[in-house]
């Protein structure tokens, strides 16, 4: 059975259908949730490194993930920065992952937001790339974060074009309606993953 990677644009949907595969049984590797693990434990070489580097995104309850995303969305030389702390542990993380599952029986789905950005994507068998519509993203971006977070988002270019995303794409699930029009998108996916 196929590794498969899901990516696209900021708000499409990526977890959702992430959540919606995993409900389905595919074994997720989700490439935020581990960054996420990073930031929080302490004894973390990502964590260290960030302490050190960036000391004014910490307080009394450790990391502040809404203070890293201001200070390093709002400088492009601070955010290649994190990234060259943060990447090389989740590409390690995310080979040995796909290593270990590669020849099991079942469907292995990674989410990874810069798949092509960053060339992850020979690591799998297929690729999966998300759409919205731009005025939806924008509502979904609005509902998640504040003004100033979404105004520094919109103006950094931290993606690929998702034209570029889709014509490397092996299947394309279009997210522009309801949660029950996705589900039933992932359920047609569902089946041709299985034919492969």
């Amino acid at each position: 059975m196929p590794v498969i990677a899901i990516t696209g644009g900021m708000a499409s949907g990526k977890s959702a259908v992430t959540g919606m595969l995993k409900a389905k049984g595919a074994v997720i590797f989700d490439a935020d949730k581990v960054v996420h693990e990073y930031y929080r434990d302490e004894t973390s070489a990502v964590y260290k490194k960030l302490r050190k580097i960036f000391p004014q995104v910490f307080g009394e309850g450790g990391l502040s993930r809404a203070k890293l995303r201001k200070v390093v969305f709002s400088d492009n030389r601070k955010l290649r920065i994190l990234e060259r702390i943060v990447h090389p542990f989740v590409v390690k993380d995310l080979a040995r992952w796909v290593e270990k599952n590669n020849k099991l029986k079942g469907i292995f789905a990674a989410e990874v937001p810069l798949l092509f950005e960053k060339k992850l994507n020979k690591y799998f068998d297929r690729a999966i790339v998300v759409c919205a519509r731009e005025s939806i993203t924008e509502r979904r971006l609005k509902n998640k974060f504040d003004a100033a977070t979404c105004k520094i988002l919109r103006r950094q270019k931290l993606q690929m074009c998702l034209r570029e995303k889709m014509e490397k794409a092996d299947f394309i699930i279009q997210n522009n309606s309801s949660l029950a029009r996705l589900k039933s998108e992932v359920n047609l996916l569902w089946d041709k993953l299985f034919s492969l």
